[in-house]
């Protein structure tokens, strides 16, 4: 998947369009499970980091789709991938709609807290009720001074923005800081290591004037 990042970005489209995403910086996450068992993977996001929004890229039995969530319309937006001849060409085909579905997440109601290690390492804890006797997991995240303004606490975990939040109170608000690399122990068993490396690009996706609107399924956006 490497390859997509060095080559010439040509983005094809139909129709008129209403609405443009601008990514001015590729996420390249390499993360290596070390518990239950050792598996490495790597893996690219772009980020617009005027709207923060990402375009994430899945491969699927050698088929490659891009998705941008939009978070705060709910909205799911889905693109074609295709390499050809040192090209790679962005096709849009549908969009999901989220607006009306709820989720119960059980995490909801956990209590965090963050404690700080040093200037740019920060321990975060949650906890599944107020006794804070039962953690859910444990992250030690470890932040880097930059030009860009970035730290999305990447758990999945429904207050992973307010992780965020707690962790800022500490930092010089005079600075941008970016997250470099995170250490996860959940209460489960499963652990992980987590490292970016973040790099300038410049390139723009847009979305037709008139969505598709499709239920969410994550096999059959590989099918055709």
């Amino acid at each position: 998947m490497k390859k997509i990042f060095l080559l010439f970005l040509v983005f094809t489209f139909i129709n008129l369009f209403s609405q443009e995403y601008h990514f001015d910086y590729s996420i390249e996450s390499q993360t290596t499970k070390t518990k239950p068992n050792k598996e490495k993977s790597i893996s690219t996001s772009f980020y617009d980091s005027k709207n923060k929004i990402h375009l994430h890229i899945d491969k699927y039995n050698d088929k490659m789709r891009a998705v941008i969530y939009d978070k705060d319309k709910n909205l799911r937006h889905s693109f074609k991938v295709t390499e050809s001849k040192g090209f790679v060409t962005f096709q849009y085909t549908h969009t999901n709609d989220f607006s009306k579905h709820k989720n119960k997440d059980i995490a909801k109601d956990d209590v965090l807290e963050v404690k700080k290690i040093d200037s740019l390492q920060y321990q975060i804890i949650a906890f599944k009720n107020e006794k804070r006797n039962k953690k859910r997991f444990t992250a030690l995240v470890t932040l880097e001074k930059s030009k860009l303004n970035y730290l999305e606490i990447g758990v999945d975990h429904a207050q992973s923005d307010e992780m965020e939040q707690k962790v800022r109170k500490f930092l010089d608000l005079n600075s941008n800081y970016i997250l470099k690399r995170m250490q996860v122990d959940y209460s489960t068993g499963y652990s992980y290591d987590s490292s970016l490396k973040i790099k300038n690009v410049d390139f723009s996706l847009k979305l037709p004037e008139k969505l598709i609107i499709k239920e969410f399924d994550f096999i059959g956006e590989f099918q055709d």
